[in-house]
């Protein structure tokens, strides 16, 4: 066992100690040998001619002409140099010497000591920074996510990304090693990114793809390294060999890439959705820039938009993508965010077109594709940036920029805020109107109203006839929905529907500005805007005018018939306020309680020298108190019954059954065999209250000695049967208001329920109650609704 954790742990280290250690091979071999970027090829006549000079090389920097023959490198022909031999370039020398064409040749000497601040940055610096962050990335998951297997691969995947961008610089200087390392980190980085998804996700019990893919890239990865290794130790390599490995990686790339979309694709819709997208964008970015704008069109067509050198810093965005994964507490909307620059995207597509035509037409310089490629992605990017930045400048500084009069954006909070205080329409309309006369500067605002049956008008204020008449003709011919704006042809101004019910249209007219300018895109936007939140407050308002009306008629109505949804809220804000009072009681009084007795107690007990009617007095108060413990517990447990969600309603009324039968001289008798359904919480809480009111009327009026109660279900129906040997009661008698719990309190209840009651009873024969709870069995864990 102990082995056991020794070689995990031995196996956990290897890989970071590796990769240390070739990352310091690497730069030692960077540091050591200077970037020279001469490609060569042997003419019909023998001699080695320069193809090709490398950007930010040494030789970009040297008076060094395409064309030029190379006579000797270190002192030796060409064509007996190793880089030449194999690769086909100039690399690893000290002193090279050329000669262009027409011309003496040229001795260079101190390649080493002629390195460019370019080549520093490009292939120094900036490879030596990333795979610095890469390493301390993975130290930190390595620290903090010890037992985990995803966090493994992850490592893994850092490691290999950042050696592939380091041995880059070393594979360009014509190391076989180096080669080699940057073949095969290049290969597997998109089977090690997919391992770890994988790996991540089947911890959340999720996969979406066999771990065959990414095992199979591996194996091709090797093979086709094993290969290489072979050619380079038999000193030639195939001219089509780095063409076949580029393409092999953007194949890899697009599978992983296609993969992942397909993971967020079906889990966009649970949490894991922004990570995966998080993810997406930052390999995107990541990598497609090498991949569209070098790789592709430096194959394709012969030229690069954008350099490798350049491409390569997109690989910065990964780190910090996982990086902030790992950190963020709360992660940015990056829908939100993605929408946007979409959004800018377009909208920035003509003007960059237009500013390369533009550019291409009107100035004299032989502009290629290339630079024009150039030149648009470079606006576009621009155009994109300043328009982010120019919408959270504005937000951050709005308030300052502009006046408080034209503050639209305030004003309609303001409005928002202050309609709430009004309780009818006439005073919302008030508002409205001083609103828009205080924002806009308007000379005229009228508001009234027509009813659709009689085409009577209704108005708020005095307001000119034909005015109205060509508001109302102007909305009904342009067909004017709530907040559209509609410019008026005999007046000047514009009507604007603020409300719209069955029988009445309400209309907002508006004079023309003073300056005798038009509205402007945002005070039209801010006269639609807050149009519709005056419609919306209007509908309110007559909504809770019909409540109120139809509360007078319940109220004035001497039988009682309320609505089921009316007894549902009543009874609901009751069990709110029992629930309230028995937490104050429990809380407050009922701790005060224990508190005084349990100080009386230890007072008693303290003095004993004390007089013994004295005693016998202080013990007497003692009893009275706990015997108000009691009754405050037993208050408590009426208002809001213990356990009544967690036990259930069955254990509920039996433990409420055995309560009373304590407490009274009745014996009952139970019946719930043929009950076997879960209701909704508000049926299983109405059961209990009738039952409650039940036996306590039992034990208060009906001087019964048998109670019979049984529960059972019939079909999707719920059947409450209550039979007493009592004194009875006159069947004819109800009580007339909600103030007490008698027999129209549980009528109004089981009303509240959807249910139909019945009562068989006279006086000194007994009382029976049938209750019936009609599809309560069909509404299991569902709220009741109109």
């Amino acid at each position: 066992m102990k082995k056991n954790k020794i070689l995990m742990r031995f196996r956990r280290y290897l890989f970071p100690i590796l990769f240390t250690l070739l990352s310091i091979y690497l730069i030692a071999v960077i540091l050591k040998i200077p970037y020279i970027g001469i490609d060569v090829k042997q003419t019909d006549a023998g001699w080695w001619e320069i193809v090709h000079i490398d950007k930010y090389s040494w030789a970009s920097n040297q008076d060094i002409k395409i064309g030029s023959e190379v006579i000797s490198i270190d002192g030796v022909e060409p064509s007996d140099y190793p880089t030449v031999q194999i690769y086909e370039n100039v690399e690893k020398a000290d002193k090279v010497k050329i000669r262009a064409s027409g011309e003496m040749s040229v001795h260079y000497t101190k390649i080493e000591d002629e390195v460019s601040l370019d080549q520093w940055l490009f292939y120094i610096i900036f490879p030596c920074s990333f795979m610095l962050i890469m390493l301390l990335l993975s130290l930190f998951i390595l620290f903090h996510k010890k037992q985990n297997e995803s966090g493994n691969r992850l490592i893994l995947f850092f490691l290999t990304v950042g050696l592939a961008y380091l041995s880059a610089s070393g594979s360009a200087r014509g190391d076989m090693i180096s080669t080699l390392v940057s073949t095969v980190t290049l290969l597997m980085g998109p089977s090690l990114l997919l391992h770890f998804v994988d790996s991540y996700f089947r911890d959340l019990q999720s996969r979406w793809y066999a771990s065959g893919v990414y095992n199979w890239m591996k194996i091709a990865a090797c093979v086709i390294v094993t290969y290489e290794a072979y050619c380079l130790i038999n000193g030639f390599y195939p001219d089509w060999y780095p063409q076949f490995i580029s393409i092999l990686f953007i194949t890899y790339t697009c599978i992983a890439l296609f993969l992942i979309i397909i993971g967020y694709k079906r889990y966009r819709q649970t949490v894991y959705a922004p990570i995966l997208k998080y993810m997406l964008v930052g390999l995107f970015v990541s990598f497609m820039p090498f991949i569209l704008l070098y790789m592709l069109p430096n194959y394709l067509f012969g030229f690069q938009i954008l350099s490798g050198e350049a491409s390569a810093l997109f690989l910065m965005v990964m780190p910090f993508t996982f990086i902030y994964l790992i950190t963020a507490k709360r992660l940015l909307d990056i829908d939100f965010v993605m929408g946007r620059i979409r959004y800018y995207a377009y909208s920035s597509f003509i003007p960059t077109v237009l500013i390369v035509a533009l550019v291409g037409f009107t100035i004299d310089y032989p502009f290629s594709i290339q630079d024009l490629i150039q030149l648009g992605i470079g606006i576009l990017v621009v155009m994109i940036v300043f328009l982010y930045v120019k919408e959270i400048f504005n937000f951050q500084i709005q308030r300052n920029l502009f006046s408080e009069k034209k503050n639209y954006h305030q004003s309609l909070q303001r409005f928002v805020h202050e309609m709430k205080k009004e309780r009818d329409a006439v005073g919302l309309f008030k508002r409205l109107k001083r609103e828009l006369l205080d924002v806009l500067d308007l000379k005229e605002v009228y508001i009234f109203s027509q009813n659709t049956i009689s085409n009577y008008y209704c108005l708020y204020q005095e307001v000119p006839l034909s005015l109205m008449n060509e508001c109302v003709e102007r909305s009904k011919t342009v067909l004017g929905d709530v907040g559209n704006l509609v410019k008026l042809q005999e007046h000047e101004g514009y009507v604007l529907v603020i409300g719209h019910t069955v029988s009445k249209v309400t209309y907002l007219y508006i004079s023309e500005k003073p300056n005798r300018t038009q509205l402007n895109l945002d005070e039209r936007g801010y006269l639609q805007t807050i149009s519709y939140n005056t419609n919306i407050a209007h509908e309110n308002l007559l909504l809770i005018e019909d409540l109120f009306q139809e509360l007078q008629h319940v109220k004035n109505d001497r039988q009682q018939n309320y609505p089921a949804w009316l007894s549902r809220l009543l009874f609901s804000l009751a069990e709110h306020e029992r629930q309230q009072i028995a937490i104050d009681l429990h809380d407050s009084v009922l701790q005060e309680q224990l508190y005084l007795y349990r100080q009386m107690d230890d007072f008693v007990n303290r003095k004993r020298s004390m007089e013994p009617e004295v005693k016998n007095e202080m013990y007497s108060f003692k009893e009275q108190l706990l015997d108000n413990i009691h009754l405050i517990r037993e208050t408590c447990n009426e208002l809001r019954p213990p356990f009544l969600e967690e036990l259930g309603l069955i254990p509920s009324l039996q433990n409420l059954i055995n309560q009373y039968q304590l407490r009274s001289n009745y014996t009952v008798t139970f019946d719930s065999r043929a009950f076997q359904v879960e209701l909704n919480s508000q049926y299983v809480l109405g059961i209990y209250r009738i039952v409650q009111e039940l036996l306590t009327n039992a034990m208060k009026h009906s001087r019964a000695d048998k109670v019979f109660i049984m529960l059972y279900r019939e079909g999707s129906d719920i059947r409450l049967v209550y039979e007493d040997n009592g004194v009875g009661i006159n069947p004819n008698k109800r009580i007339e208001t909600y103030s007490h719990m008698g027999i129209s309190g549980i009528e109004q209840r089981v009303n509240g329920l959807n249910g139909e009651i019945s009562i068989q009873s006279a006086p000194k024969q007994g009382f029976q109650m049938y209750i019936t709870f009609f599809n309560a069995a069909n509404h299991e864990g569902e709220e009741l609704n109109d």
